[in-house]
């Protein structure tokens, strides 16, 4: 068994209710490192090709990695895998709180779930004994009174996953959640989670991940923790919220759908209203961490009073954060920050992606104000900009899939097509993919991230949004669109290698990036430095990639919203007369990759290189 390893997973089959552990390998653990990494080279060879994403043959994974659980900084995080509802293709969410440790302390490195069960379950594991149980009578459950019901059942040092009402009813905006409000939000696994009528996973145990030297790991931790850089006064103090205000002003966040600008379209005065400043500032504020976590960005806020008061836990809620506050705030032309924290809440309570709803709203809002949809098909609710009354009751409509939300619940792409394929250019999504708070126009190496990566639209997944202190990158100008690929790679691998570490991204962007291979040296006990950390990011990059171009999917086709890469340039703002060159960005990285640059199909020597020959009869060309 490998250091940093519990040395299993276990599968289960919700249609027998069969169960067995498989042993992991260390050679592979060593190449792909886990969380998705590891996941999407084990189930490459489990989802068929043409598998449903609600059907049967789909495997839906919850996999840590090998830092979860360990001293190391920060090393929360786990990942929620399957084929997505909402691409076709590869589908994943990454999320921190506290279940990710604790599913290793229960004695698995992950748990893959196949088939559909008969009727409603959850999966308990206790101290390494699972067990299926009749979920039929907390089917229907929010988050929170799901919660308290399990930890009233099975103890209140369980941990657990879960599905709101959404998933159940498997929209496909619906994601999963931990710790009440902690998401594994993107490609809609929130509806694969429901499809297989699993509720809930419950995990408790008191195991100890195996760690190569001991002394090493919290020495490293100390001097680590001692040498914050970059985000880290900014995340301690205020979490991502703290950003928003200047990135508003700065045209990195959404303003009117994609359409507008900070200052012309959402005034200083009205961004302050969602700044850190304003959010911590909030009844009750108090910061909360993940598990073992130095900077904690999460937080707590009271609101029991008002027109949009919190109806559960005594008015408790969670903080909104960036992409939260940007997606319904900036984007809606909406300041209102009591009704943001409401439609929050909503979206946690009931597994929502508020990245997704939010991008919905504002879809619907814009229709409606050119007049390509009515009363009629609103449900009688004024979707106007910054109509926080209509926002909020929208957003629960769609919590509940009533009437016109109902519409709106698989996101922007599914509404988009309800109402007749009207307002083309307003439906701002790639590949059925709701794109976050993060423009292009301010950052144009996003572009080639949204369009390439095996989930698309996503700013998680690397580029020169998520650079770390220390790194030595080309001093280079944003807007000339040709010499980044080499920064990019490099930028991209990392990210990869962190994710599938386990480690949290605001511990890579906070702490100096050699600490990266030396924490995965000292728990593994491998020999690691940055360019064996880079590498192992390109296999994991390469093999999700992988995944869909057997689906049949060439990114190169994805349309990208012209309205995010400033076709037609904005004629206001900070990111005016901005129109980014992606085809150049996408072209030059596909050159750097070794990919065809029509058919973004590896080159054979790309890899051999990767060690991943085992692909190449795979593989088939899917030209543009």
């Amino acid at each position: 068994m490998a250091n940093g390893y519990m040395g299993r997973i276990l599968s289960v089959d919700l249609s027998s209710g069969d169960m067995h552990h498989e042993p992991l390998a260390e050679e592979l653990c060593k190449d792909f490192l886990g969380g998705y990494g590891l996941a999407s080279r084990i189930l490459y060879g489990r989802i068929p090709k043409g598998a449903e994403p609600l059907g049967h043959q789909n495997i839906l994974g919850f996999m840590t990695g090998p830092l979860t659980g360990t001293p190391a900084v920060i090393g929360s995080r786990f990942v929620v895998v399957a084929k997505s509802p909402k691409t076709g293709g590869w589908g994943d969410g990454n999320c921190g709180g506290h279940f990710g440790p604790h599913l290793k302390f229960a004695g698995f490195d992950g748990v893959l779930f196949g088939g559909i069960a008969p009727k409603p379950v959850y999966l308990l594991i206790r101290e390494g004994a699972p067990r299926l149980l009749d979920a039929t009578d907390l089917w229907g459950l929010g988050v929170n009174e799901l919660e308290d019901r399990i930890k009233e059942r099975h103890g209140k040092d369980v941990q657990l996953c879960s599905i709101g009402p959404a998933g159940e009813r498997k929209s496909l905006a619906a994601c999963i959640m931990n710790d009440r409000e902690r998401a594994a939000g993107r490609s809609g696994l929130g509806a694969v989670m429901g499809s297989k009528n699993l509720k809930a996973v419950v995990v408790q145990g008191s195991m100890e991940v195996p760690v190569h030297d001991e002394k090493g790991i919290k020495d490293l931790r100390k001097k680590i923790l001692k040498s914050p850089g970059g985000f880290y006064r900014i995340l301690n103090k205020y979490g991502t919220c703290g950003t928003t205000h200047d990135s508003v002003m700065a045209g990195d966040a959404p303003v009117r759908n994609w359409g507008g600008a900070g200052p012309a379209d959402f005034p200083m005065e009205k961004a302050k209203r969602l700044s850190g400043e304003a959010v911590v500032g909030l009844e009750g504020y108090k910061p909360y961490a993940c598990w073992h976590c130095p900077i904690a960005c999460g937080g707590k806020v009271t609101q029991n009073t008002g027109r949009f008061a919190l109806e559960q836990n005594r008015g408790v809620g969670h903080k909104p954060e960036y992409e939260t506050l940007a997606m319904f705030g900036s984007n809606l032309l909406n300041d209102d920050l009591a009704a943001i924290v409401k439609a929050n809440e909503i979206c946690n309570d009931m597994g929502l992606d508020t990245i997704s709803v939010g991008s919905t709203i504002g879809y619907a809002i814009e229709c409606y104000e050119k007049g390509l949809i009515t009363k009629n098909d609103t449900g009688g609710l004024e979707m106007t900009w910054g109509n926080a009354e209509a926002i909020v009751e929208m957003t629960r409509r769609i919590a509940h899939g009533e009437g016109a939300g109902a519409r709106l619940a698989d996101g922007v792409r599914a509404a988009w097509e309800s109402f007749g394929k009207v307002g083309d250019e307003y439906a701002v999504h790639v590949d059925g993919e709701e794109v976050p708070a993060h423009d292009p126009k301010f950052i144009p190496g996003l572009a080639s991230t949204y369009v390439l990566s095996a989930t698309p639209a996503r700013h998680t997944q690397g580029g020169e949004l998520l650079t770390p202190p220390g790194l030595e990158l080309a001093d280079l100008d944003k807007y000339v669109y040709t010499g980044h690929a080499e920064n990019h790679l490099k930028l991209v691998s990392l990210v990869e290698t962190v994710n599938a570490a386990g480690l949290c991204l605001f511990g890579y962007l906070t702490y100096p990036v050699q600490s990266l291979p030396e924490q995965i040296s000292a728990v593994t006990g491998w020999t690691w430095d940055m360019e064996e950390a880079q590498k192992a990011g390109l296999r994991i990059f390469t093999m999700r990639h992988a995944f869909n171009l057997r689906e049949g999917i060439n990114p190169l086709r994805r349309k990208i919203p012209g309205r995010i890469v400033g076709r037609p340039p904005l004629r206001e703002g900070n990111v005016r007369d901005v129109t980014v060159d992606h085809e150049t960005l996408c072209r030059e990285f596909l050159e750097t990759l070794g990919w065809d640059i029509r058919t973004t199909v590896p080159s054979s020597e790309s890899l051999q290189k990767l060690g991943l020959d085992f692909l190449m009869g795979d593989l088939s060309p899917n030209p543009v």
